[in-house]
């Protein structure tokens, strides 16, 4: 058998075990924090945490959608912001959606303040602890970075003005592993 041969058997394996994502190794999660203006004038964000498995075959981009709608009827943005590796051997991928203003569901939660992160070590930047609200943060933290970056005005129009208004309380960053 030839190497090319082997080496094909090998990356099919690998490719076939991911994309099922039986094993707890390649396991994947889909987390959506669902970002809304509440509808009050000067009530501040309110937002909604959902996940879900990926399921192989399954673009991660249509779970995330699938899931952001069950928080809102108005899904004006959806982005990727961040991936991380928890320590259960799961990979989750953080997506960050905007709704219309007060455009949430019954049981979303007014966003508290968020703690700007910590340090991290250059060669192992996944910091020591996660919490619950350290991606949504970051995830903040990025659409910041897109609205002051951002050429064509696309975000800021998808979003709304008040939802503008109110990122700018965020240093923007860009996006990347948690």
């Amino acid at each position: 058998m030839s190497a090319s041969v082997v080496l094909a058997a090998l990356l099919l394996g690998v490719v076939s075990c991911a994309a099922t994502n039986d094993s707890p190794q390649t396991r994947v999660t889909v987390e959506v924090f669902t970002v809304a203006v509440a509808g009050a004038e000067d009530a501040g964000l309110e937002f909604m945490r959902l996940e879900g498995r990926l399921e192989g075959g399954v673009n991660p981009d249509d779970r995330a959608s699938e899931l952001a709608s069950q928080a809102t009827d108005e899904l004006r943005f959806i982005h990727s912001t961040s991936w991380r590796w928890e320590p259960d051997g799961r990979i989750v991928l953080t997506y960050l959606a905007w709704a219309g203003d007060g455009g949430l569901a019954p049981g979303a939660r007014p966003l508290p303040s968020l703690a700007p992160p910590g340090p991290t070590d250059p060669l192992h930047p996944r910091p020591a602890e996660i919490g619950e609200l350290d991606p949504l943060a970051h995830g903040l933290r990025h659409l910041a970075f897109l609205l002051r970056t951002g050429t064509d005005g696309s975000v800021a129009e998808a979003i709304g003005p008040r939802a503008c208004e109110e990122l700018k309380r965020f240093e923007p960053a860009v996006a990347g592993e948690m």
